[in-house]
């Protein structure tokens, strides 16, 4: 495990570092590699019809059957008591043990906008999301679950967040992960989303 996890670091650090801030003009996304290998699966036959990804045995698995999607996350990260179709899964506690901050990934879905690309659509949302001007971020093109996606970071709010936008079968998904901005929490959170990007699947 803990060679793997050396692995999809050093492959996470490295597509990271030839991001550069793109420009305010709009561009189509364009096919790329994965930001990281795919995890490997149960070593173990298995009658499931979920994704491969999605049945590796040594970390944990959420399956939202209603958006048709899952992934895996590490073990010592939590599934925290949210809706069923909201996500909330969070790493240790850092800082105050009243106010302790965790790194944090939760997945938002919404119907597309048929008439706008991906990139038109994410900077519709952060527009609103945030106060920054969305062409001062850096986007990067990644492929998550098999679909061209753009990762957008820093994106500061009252803390700074990562986000993942792809659009799959008529849906726009949010895959959005805070802070970016703490340092005590940055080897949690790029493990946590080294682990869910690498896992993430659509099961319809």
């Amino acid at each position: 495990m803990r060679h793997r996890i050396l692995v999809l670091s050093m492959v996470f650090l490295w597509i990271c570092s030839g991001c550069a801030s793109a420009s305010s003009t709009p561009e189509a996304a364009t096919a790329t590699p994965n930001i990281m290998p795919r995890l490997d699966p149960s070593p173990t036959p298995s009658n499931s019809t979920l994704p491969l990804t999605c049945q590796v045995t040594d970390l944990k698995v959420y399956i939202n059957g209603m958006d048709g999607y899952c992934f895996a996350y590490p073990t010592r990260f939590t599934l925290q008591d949210q809706p069923s179709d909201k996500p909330d899964v969070r790493g240790p506690g850092y800082g105050s043990s009243h106010e302790p901050v965790n790194a944090t990934f939760s997945v938002e879905v919404t119907p597309a906008a048929a008439d706008k690309t991906l990139r038109e659509q994410a900077e519709i949302f952060l527009k609103d999301f945030s106060v920054v001007d969305p062409a001062t971020f850096t986007w990067s093109q990644v492929q998550v679950g098999g679909e061209a996606s753009w990762m957008v970071e820093p994106i500061p709010v009252q803390l700074s967040w990562r986000i993942v936008f792809v659009q799959h079968n008529g849906y726009l998904f949010r895959l959005m992960y805070w802070p970016v901005d703490i340092p005590e929490i940055k080897t949690d959170l790029d493990e946590l989303t080294q682990t869910t990007l690498g896992s993430f699947a659509f099961t319809k």
